[in-house]
């Protein structure tokens, strides 16, 4: 290491000292002190310098050039740093189609020894069935207890420059895409169902469903746009949580070993109240059992249960609903009668808010064809509640053409399910067997406008004075994988009166306030946690409303946060360095102590 100080040098000038034996318990002038009695200074101090670890040992560090060949730097690969094994490298392209309009993007893992070149072992295409007309920020993650496959966001903030490109068919300054795609991860070494598939007589070699599955699927949000939060969207493993602008959408993803009957559920695990003596085939089993992630803890141990679900008024499902749409339709006619213009999705009127381009929700995009409805509910399951909204897919890596089904009307965001080389896989009429390993996709979403209605209706104390709410913001607060609880902050843009009653105010004005509440991902379930005062917004911009909202989001929770053990968090990688201008200086794996140098 080269000498960091003065003081390291010698003292003033650099000068290094005269020799001679050094005073007890002091190191020689002119010699750096002992790297494992630095260490003791730190445990006993509590302060690590960043000094002390500036460099890491030639033996430890690779040159990238020296382990891949230069016609893959040449053809444009973007390496983004180890798995969280260490036992691959990735590294992503993205190139031109035929016709030069839209982007590619390809991942590959290279397979790491130090000792020799990087080995490709899988190359897969990313966001198949999407004609991407902007370069991407990606973001490559993998749950914290899950290895078999990895998660890859990628979303565009602007036009690429030199593509020409009809203006309808870029998103616009108030939209962003947002691309999804769950890649199973090549095996270390190949598992019976991937023997099998390559010793098949007649066929070419093919990986099994856990090792060779590829799922897609992409939606718009609106601004502001929701911020992308790895650490608490991964949190749970298998779960991924999508926020939509709209719509908070858990979605599940798992493979199946070939023979499995049993229909474990990720999300949503209702209880099937049907009486004495009599179960549903979602109920959990009579004896307790640990929760999956809870660590093997025994069932003493486990955490309380979330409350149950808040009542809702007597009726099928469509009362609830009718009962809503009458709230909202009440509080417009308030709004208008009390000379604010109508309410709803824009608030205007009276003192305006700052414009908001949210505008309705999009309405449910169109099922992937072959894709077949969630699993009916068994016999005799009372209603779910109205606002619930959960579906159930499964996958088979089978030959044979898509069944035609009718539309769900449930489904929050269309799938593209293949293999690897890109073939779709056969979803499964509804109960029908498996014969082999299947792929199961389920959807559970929370509707923000629904909520918000609701929190306000029955736990604001303000609520007399609310007219409508323009628009809103929602951070993810906290996420425990063991009670499978979210906490979510929506901050809100809204009209009310200054006073309770709203006399002597004629016009409505602007507010801005938040809404802490937690989602129960087993029972669908959400109940209020708090409810914020109610802020006049003078003078300041939409955006400006938002940054310092998010900034109040990041220190409560820089406050809740607990610091997690290597190993046990998110992995993520990024390509934020070549949107920067430059290039990441090294590929770091501080879990096995080893740098490829670029």
């Amino acid at each position: 290491m080269a000498p960091s100080s003065k003081a390291e040098r010698g003292g003033p000038g650099g000068k290094r000292g005269t020799a001679g034996p050094a005073a007890a318990g002091t190191a020689p002038r002119g010699r750096r002190e002992h790297l494992v009695r630095q260490l003791d200074r730190v445990r006993l101090s509590g302060q690590l310098s960043p000094r002390l670890f500036r460099k890491l040992p030639p033996r430890v560090c690779v040159a990238l050039k020296s382990i891949v060949d230069v016609e893959f730097l040449w053809a444009g690969h973007i390496f983004l740093g180890f798995s969280k094994c260490g036992r691959y490298v990735l590294s992503y392209t993205s190139s031109s189609g035929d016709d030069f309009s839209f982007y590619l993007y390809h991942l590959y893992w290279w397979e790491f020894n130090v000792h020799s070149k990087l080995r490709l072992v899988r190359q897969v295409r990313l966001f198949q069935g999407e004609e991407i007309y902007s370069d991407l920020y990606l973001t490559v993650c993998e749950w914290p207890g899950d290895s078999d496959m990895v998660i890859v966001f990628g979303f565009n903030t602007r036009s690429a420059p030199g593509l020409q490109v009809s203006a309808m068919l870029m998103s616009d300054e108030n939209h962003r895409d947002i691309y999804v795609s769950a890649v199973a991860v090549p095996p270390t070494r190949h598992c019976p169902a991937c023997r099998r598939g390559a010793e098949t007589p007649g066929e070419a070699p093919r990986a099994c469903l856990r090792h060779g599955f590829l799922l897609h699927t992409k939606f718009q949000v609106v601004y502001p746009f929701p911020t992308f939060q790895p650490a608490f969207q991964l949190r749970k493993d298998h779960v991924v949580l999508l926020n939509t602008s709209f719509s908070l959408v858990a979605c599940a993803i798992a493979v199946h070993p070939a023979g499995d009957s049993s229909s474990q559920q990720i999300l949503y695990r209702r209880r099937n109240l049907l009486g004495p003596g009599r179960r549903g085939e979602n109920a959990p089993p009579e004896p307790p059992e640990q929760l999956e992630g809870s660590g093997g803890a025994p069932p003493a141990a486990q955490p309380p249960r979330a409350p149950p679900a808040p009542e809702l008024p007597p009726g099928p499902p469509s009362l609830a609903v009718a009962k809503a749409k009458e709230f909202v339709a009440d509080l417009f006619r308030r709004a208008q009668g009390a000379g604010g213009g109508p309410g709803g999705g824009h608030g205007e009127g009276g003192d305006d808010p700052p414009p908001s381009p949210r505008g309705a929700p999009p309405e449910t995009p169109p099922r992937t064809p072959g894709s077949p409805p969630g699993d009916p509910s068994p016999p005799g399951t009372p209603p779910e509640p109205g606002y619930v909204n959960y579906t159930k897919l499964r996958y088979v890596l089978e030959p044979g053409e898509p069944p035609e089904e009718p539309e769900d009307d449930k489904i929050s965001l269309p799938f593209v399910v293949t293999d690897l080389s890109g073939r779709s896989l056969r979803p499964l009429r509804e109960r029908a067997t498996a014969q082999g390993q299947f792929l199961t996709v389920e959807q559970l979403t929370l509707d923000f406008e629904y909520v918000i209605n609701e929190v306000i209706r029955k736990d604001a104390a303000w609520a007399r004075q609310f007219c409508s709410f323009s628009d809103y913001d929602i951070v993810i607060l906290e996420v425990c994988p063991e009670t499978s609880q979210v906490v979510i902050n929506i901050g809100l843009l809204l009209l009310a009166f200054p006073s309770p009653d709203g006399q002597g105010q004629l016009r409505p004005r602007t507010y801005h306030t938040s809404l802490k509440v937690a989602w129960d991902l087993n029972s669908g379930a959400f109940t209020t946690v708090g409810v914020g005062d109610l802020s006049e917004v003078r003078g300041q911009t939409s955006g400006s409303v938002w940054s310092s909202y998010r900034k109040g989001c990041v220190d409560t929770v820089m406050r809740w946060l607990v610091p997690e053990a290597p190993g046990r968090g998110v992995h993520r990688m990024t390509n934020e360095a070549l949107h920067k201008g430059c290039s990441l200086k090294v590929l770091a794996d501080n879990e096995r102590y080893t740098w490829i140098v670029l």
